[in-house]
């Protein structure tokens, strides 16, 4: 009962070697496959074309920028010289029209948030609009109340003259 059994022959050794080895380049090759071979595409392509993807929005936001350029120095050239005082609604309705097209390119690419851009420059716009359309109705008010005040004037002069 005294046999030690921690003596292996060299038989073994080698079977057992050759077992681990095997066992390891099995392993290996497994790996490798599921790394580069098994839907390489997918894998480590992924970075890359989310890349381009951001690049492609990129260009597409500056042209856009650069498309509806005109379109919002138009805009601002016809809001500075719109009068107000002259009741002519076929501008305000052109102008109108225009600042729709610049907010609609927001509504059009909701996905991206720097279109929001285009809806704030038409805000800005329509607001620019409506205060000086504000201001010359208060300068109207102004002038109607000067009016007024000398013909108040015009009028306590003759009270006291007669």
């Amino acid at each position: 009962m005294a046999k030690k059994i921690s003596s292996l022959t060299s038989k073994e050794k080698v079977t057992g070697l050759l077992y681990v080895v095997s066992l390891f380049i099995i392993i290996i090759g497994i790996c490798s496959y599921i790394l580069f071979v098994y839907r390489s595409e997918y894998h480590f392509a992924d970075g890359k074309n989310d890349a381009l993807e951001k690049l492609e929005r990129v260009n597409s936001f500056q042209n856009a920028q650069s498309d509806y350029y005109d379109k919002i120095t138009e805009i601002d050239e016809m809001v500075s010289n719109i009068n107000p005082d002259v009741n002519a609604s076929y501008e305000k309705r052109e102008l109108y029209y225009t600042i729709g097209e610049i907010k609609k390119v927001t509504s059009d690419n909701k996905y991206d948030l720097r279109y929001r851009i285009f809806e704030q420059v038409a805000s800005f716009y329509e607001m620019k609009l409506f205060d000086r359309e504000r201001l010359s109705a208060s300068q109207r008010n102004i002038e109607k109340f000067k009016i007024e005040l000398e013909n108040c004037r015009s009028g306590i002069e003759t009270l006291k003259n007669n």
